[in-house]
């Protein structure tokens, strides 16, 4: 199924593509993405890329529907992406993850997607909460989810070793009772 959600500030989201794999090579070797997610590996490779976006592939023909998207700018260029974990099919409960090329950040991008991708999350995808985790010293990452009515649940102290030192992970969570309020 091919998904495209348009934004308000000429940005979209949509499908990956196979031809994604140069823009994510390029923009996961940046060492600020490194130091603000947990999972995505540094240096970033080729069959890193490639692994991800077949991953993401066999999610989409396995769920029907894109469990990630890609960011694109207004040339349809990818920027970034969100998207979800494994889902618990008992609970329809998911981890979300996100990450923007840091010449984007600051200028309310990622709010917006994060708010689109929460809806399509909740309707498209049949989840009833979605939680995440961000690393203390992140406060705009934390910015973007208290704007989209993410509660800060929890923090897990000293719970990641990252540039030679122990930091906290905040856990914050929606469901999508939330939104109605």
């Amino acid at each position: 199924m091919i998904i495209t959600l348009s934004l308000n500030n000429s940005f979209s989201l949509s499908n990956l593509q196979p031809s994604d794999t140069i823009a994510y090579i390029e923009h996961l070797n940046n060492p600020l993405i490194h130091e603000t997610t947990e999972a995505i590996p540094y240096p970033y490779t080729q069959e890193h890329a490639n692994q991800w976006i077949q991953r993401q592939t066999n999610l989409t023909r396995q769920f029907g529907k894109p469990p990630l998207l890609a960011i694109r700018n207004s040339n349809a260029e990818l920027i970034g992406s969100i998207g979800i974990g494994e889902i618990d099919p008992q609970s329809y409960v998911a981890e979300l993850g996100y990450w923007l090329a840091p010449e984007y950040w600051g200028q309310g991008i990622m709010t917006e997607v994060v708010r689109n991708f929460v809806h399509y999350a909740f309707t498209d995808l049949n989840l009833l909460r979605l939680w995440t985790r961000v690393f203390e010293f992140n406060s705009g990452s934390r910015r973007v989810l208290e704007k989209n009515g993410f509660q800060l649940e929890g923090i897990q102290r000293q719970h990641v070793y990252r540039n030679g030192k122990f930091v906290d992970d905040y856990l914050y969570g929606l469901l999508k009772s939330d939104l109605g309020r």
